[in-house]
């Protein structure tokens, strides 16, 4: 397929760039370390600066909606890195295979992703709920959504994309038997979170569910050592409180459940919106 052309497969695999990088170094003369350091310096920009100029070329050719506003965080700089990136610190299929579970999706539910970066995530649903189902995914960030379409396009999958804010999405009440929020909440101010949550309330069926991933309380001390500077971060500060169940609760839903932790930092639940 397209996307495994050499120039793909590089990008795709950035250690091994650096390694070939590295490798060529040394049998200039360099030592390990010097060739090491050098490789980084050399080719780390030069991969973001070829990964930024082709994502300016995925955005005009695959999105042509205005970006959104929103008070939320937008992640257009990281797009060209964004898979490689979540699979570098964890969250790459297992996390992804664990998230799409945890919904029990069946064939011909609507499905909804809402902060869906690259698209992984609603690929997967859209596997999950079959041909007579549908799965869409948005985000405020054109970049992002302009990779989605993009992979989709070559994947061949039945996902579609949206350019859209959690705050206030295009769709109608009652339009979704399941949405996802994969580590976005975290990007939003506590007064965003609650409001996005309530639009995911709003276009959820009666009794449909919300599958919440992101960063929570950390089970192990240790991470306090690397997660600290994030406790003055406004947008992070409650999910390291511990209050994303006070959020979904305050929005609706009920019940809210907790389904336990990846990596002992990343929570999960599962929040429904009552039948009544």
């Amino acid at each position: 397929m397209r996307r495994f052309c050499a120039g793909s497969l590089l990008w795709l695999c950035p250690v091994l760039v650096l390694a070939l990088a590295a490798a060529i170094l040394v049998f200039a003369g360099a030592s390990i370390l010097a060739a090491i350091v050098l490789a980084l310096l050399i080719v780390l920009p030069a991969m973001f600066f070829w990964g930024t100029i082709r994502v300016l070329g995925d955005v005009a050719e695959w999105v042509k909606e205005p970006a959104p506003r929103t008070e939320g965080m937008t992640l257009n700089w990281l797009a060209p890195f964004y898979d490689v990136w979540c699979r570098a610190i964890g969250l790459g299929r297992r996390f992804r295979s664990k998230t799409i579970g945890l919904a029990s999706l069946r064939e011909g539910e609507a499905v909804l992703e809402v902060g869906c970066g690259t698209g992984v995530l609603t690929r997967l649903a859209a596997e999950a709920v079959g041909p007579e189902g549908s799965a869409v995914g948005i985000d405020p960030a054109i970049r992002m959504i302009a990779v989605a379409r993009k992979n989709a396009f070559e994947m061949g999958s039945r996902a579609m994309f949206r350019v859209a804010a959690i705050e206030d999405l295009p769709f109608a009440d009652n339009s979704f038997d399941a949405a996802f929020a994969s580590a976005m909440i975290h990007h939003l101010p506590p007064e965003v979170k609650l409001a996005g949550l309530r639009e995911v309330y709003r276009v959820l069926k009666p009794g449909g569910r919300l599958v919440v991933a992101d960063l929570d309380r950390p089970g192990n001390p240790l991470w306090w050592l690397i997660l600290w500077p994030a406790w003055f971060m406004h947008t992070v500060r409650g999910n390291l409180e511990g209050r994303l169940p006070q959020y979904l609760r305050e929005a609706g839903y009920e019940p809210v459940t907790s389904c336990g932790q990846w990596g002992g930092v990343i929570g999960f639940w599962l929040a429904q919106k009552p039948l009544s």
